[in-house]
């Protein structure tokens, strides 16, 4: 039986990216930018799951545990109320100069998702 290979060529997207010495080409939808705010909703995304793992905890049990204060970790829980338009957003590295981590944590975000877009887009 004869065999017949045949090259078949796909064209994909991907992403070029530098980390020192290194170049890495990943898929556009795996390329995240790494900023304080995109670590900080990771760690919002972390803590909330950790905490609904662990229903007989306290909130100030939690804290103690996690050597962090129930107005931090309060504070940081307010990630999870973005809209995933913004988290998106964020995760991208897209974050304009007049917010700030401080107005996310001291809950100085509008409540309803098109009113956060709109903050965060203006």
């Amino acid at each position: 039986m004869k065999s017949l290979q045949q090259e078949v060529v796909i064209p994909i997207k991907i992403c070029k990216k530098k980390s020192g010495s290194h170049t890495y080409f990943m898929h556009p939808k795996d390329f995240y930018v790494v900023t304080p705010l995109s670590k900080l909703l990771a760690k919002a995304y972390s803590m909330d799951k950790r905490l609904k793992q662990n229903p007989d905890l306290t909130f100030r049990e939690f804290c103690k545990l996690n050597n962090i204060t129930p107005r931090y970790l309060s504070g940081i829980l307010q990630l999870n109320n973005l809209s995933p338009k913004l988290k998106l957003m964020i995760m991208e590295g897209y974050q304009p100069k007049y917010v700030s981590i401080q107005d996310i944590i001291a809950g100085n975000v509008p409540v309803l998702w098109k009113d956060q877009e709109e903050w965060f887009t203006r």
